[in-house]
């Protein structure tokens, strides 16, 4: 049997085509190397918030360095102040150093306005808002978000802190906002506050420490939430957020740390992470808790936990040597393609690859001839 081998001419410049070749690869090169930083949207909001909350550090820090031990700078080696204890009568639980650490940046308000702004949040809506003893510096930011926002916030506060949080006996959480208020800083407080810690009672904590939160409640003018069980936090406090917006609709809740009230057990931990949460997840039923009834309401929760990954995710150092300065992480600028580059690069392409196989730029002679080898069997079979 004879197979036969039909030979299909070359129709196009091979030098034309190795030249577009060539040109693509400097094209790809030059789109990702001359790329231009873009300005996100909102970037005056959350530069006024970034530099708000870098206010509220600066006036906190002489008042809470005076107050730590000699080798305080070990915990916090950018010496903000707002890194608390390894361990105190008032500490709830475990912390992580290094989740503590990161938090210390006044950028994170940034972020909060990023979420509220895509939480659809707009000036004068009515927000609910639960935060504890344990990331004071997100509760700064946090503040500093609202207020640049100027949203109206109904605040419910947990005394206690877990480890390196705000667990100085005699500068609690409570303490800090009272002295922000009292230095013009912020106007916003929190109307109620629970000793925080297991089933919101604080639970296993010494009576030293119990006495010591509700000795910072007193001293600092809050009302006291005493909640009997797990249940009954969650059922009190639901009712403050609706008495306390006074007939107003509720736009969003907004939770900072890991509360076992408003996140559940620890199951709730893992199904609420941490950014904007819309809806309660198809898959799993969540343990009751604050956040799956601000859901169930149809309403949505910006929830910051899990701090290390919230940071990475926009940009923001983790654990920083020094405070960072306002302006600094991708929630503000990002790289971005040239637009004008890359059209450059396509049209070029486009219309060099179109002129050499339709229009037949760069054709020679040569490009048509049969190759060699073939060009030497076809006057070989000729001659025979």
């Amino acid at each position: 049997m004879i197979t036969r081998v039909y030979w299909n001419l070359w129709k196009h410049s091979r030098l034309a085509v190795a030249l577009l070749a060539i040109f693509a690869i400097i094209g790809i090169i030059a789109v990702e190397s001359f790329k231009v930083k873009k300005e996100q949207p909102y970037f005056k909001k959350k530069i006024n918030a970034a530099k708000l909350a870098e206010r509220g550090f600066q006036t906190l820090r002489p008042d809470l360095l005076k107050k730590k031990k000699p080798d305080y700078k070990d915990l916090d080696p950018a010496n903000s102040g707002l890194v608390g204890e390894f361990l105190s009568p008032v500490t709830s639980n475990t912390g992580s150093l290094s989740s503590k650490q990161t938090s210390v940046n006044p950028n994170f308000a940034a972020v909060l306005v990023h979420l509220m702004k895509k939480a659809k949040l707009e000036e004068g809506d009515t927000v609910a808002v639960a935060i504890s003893g344990s990331f004071p510096a997100l509760n700064i930011c946090l503040f500093a978000a609202l207020e640049t926002m100027k949203l109206k916030p109904v605040v419910i506060s947990s005394t206690s802190a877990s480890q390196f949080g705000a667990n100085h006996s005699h500068m609690l959480w409570l303490d800090m906002e009272r002295i922000l208020e009292e230095e013009s800083i912020f106007s916003t407080r929190s109307s109620y506050a629970s000793l925080g810690g297991t089933q919101d009672k604080a639970i296993g904590m010494s009576a030293e420490g119990k006495n010591l939160l509700l000795a910072s409640i007193k001293r600092n003018k809050v009302n006291y939430l005493d909640p009997s069980s797990f249940e009954d936090s969650i059922l009190q406090r639901m009712d403050l957020y609706q008495k306390l917006s006074m007939g107003k609709p509720i736009k969003a809740f907004i939770n900072i740390g890991g509360g076992t009230t408003v996140l559940g057990t620890s199951l709730g931990k893992q199904v609420f992470k941490s950014g904007l949460i819309s809806q309660l997840p198809d898959d799993v039923n969540p343990p009751d808790s604050v956040i799956k009834e601000f859901l169930q309401k149809d309403i949505p929760v910006i929830n910051i936990i899990q701090v290390e990954s919230l940071a990475r995710k926009f940009g923001l150092p983790v654990a920083p040597k020094k405070t960072p300065k306002p302006g600094e992480g991708k929630v503000f600028i990002q790289e971005e393609y040239n637009p004008t580059i890359c059209l450059f690069v396509l049209f070029i392409l486009s219309v060099g690859l179109y002129g050499v196989t339709k229009l037949g730029w760069g054709q020679n002679p040569i490009d048509f001839q049969l190759p060699e080898t073939i060009r030497g069997n076809q006057n070989t079979r000729e001659k025979a």
